[in-house]
């Protein structure tokens, strides 16, 4: 695999960039400060894990539905093959969950997500095949575009556009997704050392290295015997519970290492939370980062989470899975898919109380369509449309404004 990558004439993101040794090493390795960067070892960075994880499942939560608009009225279009597909199980693997968040990791990690659609000689939608963006490539053969990746059982296939779904981060060229660890490799690979060297300092016991002298000169013999008696402490003290070492009169010792304190380990680590976030568009409280966190308004603050951050990447799915898994014929009858963002949206008891309050009493739900919202079952005469003394007067005299003079 990485041989024919290194014979390819093209780059391994964008067919009119040259391959460069450079770049080669920029896109296996990243540009992460002596650190290795791959969408794999970002992951290992709890800040990108975080959000990651809070993004992708956040998505794969929202209920999917394929619904029908005809003459105005909207109806469940369960009589399509796609709506098992999305709402329940796309494949003999995966439930809709799963695959919505294995998706969205996909995106999120390395750029692209790619999920085939399976279809019977009669054009009929079968399953829905998720396919790893390490294995899938679109590339151009005899002047049209494919994709070329591997089946479960890993042989080589060739899949048209028409037939992958696949849902992309920010691009470059607008074909293909960059991921946005490899992006900010430098910023993710500086958090991927100060959480590397805050690993060591504590395996090493908490105290920095060094280097050991002696007040005076010593033979050979004591030189040798010194050195063994060092190794054996050292072993001794990485084996206790004691991490206290004790060393001959003789000998001195003394800090090579920076203290955590004076390099800012502690900030650091901070700054590179906080630089994460940003990348993937998080608010810091979403990954558990409460430094700056306030409570009074965490209402407000969820519904800016779910209008800037979830709401771009729902138009996303949305549009890619309305064009893929559609004919135009389908389109014209009036079928579409939508990602439910009300669960996300859902506010607290008396946010939903006061809501339910004015919609009944303004005349616009009726008591039946407040229960359906509180997956309450419905009851006989709670279908009548209500609206208040107020709100009928007011809609009376603006139908009879004489009463007005």
């Amino acid at each position: 695999m990485l041989l024919d990558l290194l014979f390819e004439s093209r780059s391994l993101e964008n067919p009119n960039t040259e391959l460069t040794g450079q770049n080669l090493n920029e896109y296996l390795f990243g540009e992460g400060g002596g650190h290795h960067v791959t969408p794999d070892s970002g992951w290992g960075l709890v800040a990108v894990y975080s959000c990651i994880y809070v993004l992708a499942s956040s998505l794969a939560q929202l209920p999917a539905a394929v619904l029908r608009k005809v003459d105005g009225k909207i109806t469940t279009g369960s009589d399509h093959p796609a709506h098992y597909l999305l709402h329940d199980a796309p494949n003999d693997w995966q439930t809709s969950y799963k695959w919505r968040e294995t998706c969205m990791g996909h995106i999120l990690g390395w750029g692209n997500g790619y999920s085939r659609l399976v279809r019977s000689r009669r054009g009929e939608l079968l399953s829905i095949e998720r396919h790893l963006p390490s294995e899938t490539l679109l590339t151009k053969i005899g002047g049209r575009w494919v994709y070329s990746t591997r089946d479960d059982d890993g042989h080589p296939m060739a899949v048209s556009p028409e037939d992958m779904l696949h849902i992309r981060a920010l691009g470059k060229d607008g074909r293909l997704g960059v991921s946005p660890i490899m992006q900010h490799a430098d910023a993710i690979g500086l958090g991927l050392s100060a959480q590397r060297y805050g690993k060591q300092f504590f395996d090493a016991g908490g105290r920095p290295t060094g280097i050991l002298t002696t007040k005076s000169d010593i033979s050979d013999n004591a030189w040798d015997r010194l050195k063994s008696f060092w190794s054996k402490a050292a072993v001794q003290l990485k084996n206790s519970e004691n991490k206290t070492l004790l060393i001959p009169a003789d000998l001195e010792f003394k800090a090579l290492t920076i203290e955590p304190e004076a390099a800012q380990f502690i900030e650091t680590r901070k700054l590179s939370r906080s630089e994460v976030a940003a990348i993937f568009n998080m608010p810091a409280h979403m990954i558990n980062d409460l430094d700056r966190a306030t409570f009074s308004n965490i209402s407000e603050q969820a519904i800016q989470f779910v209008r800037h951050t979830v709401m771009p990447w729902v138009q996303n799915w949305e549009q890619e899975l309305n064009r893929r898994i559609f004919t135009r014929a389908e389109r014209a009858a009036g079928y579409y898919v939508k990602l439910n963002l009300g669960g996300l949206l859902r506010g607290t008891p008396k946010e939903r109380a006061e809501f339910y309050h004015y919609a009944i009493t303004d005349g616009w739900m009726s008591r039946n369509e407040v229960r359906l919202f509180e997956d309450l079952n419905p009851v006989d005469g709670l279908d009548e449309m209500l609206i208040s003394v107020n709100a009928k007067s007011m809609i009376e005299l603006k139908q009879e404004p004489h009463l007005l003079q």
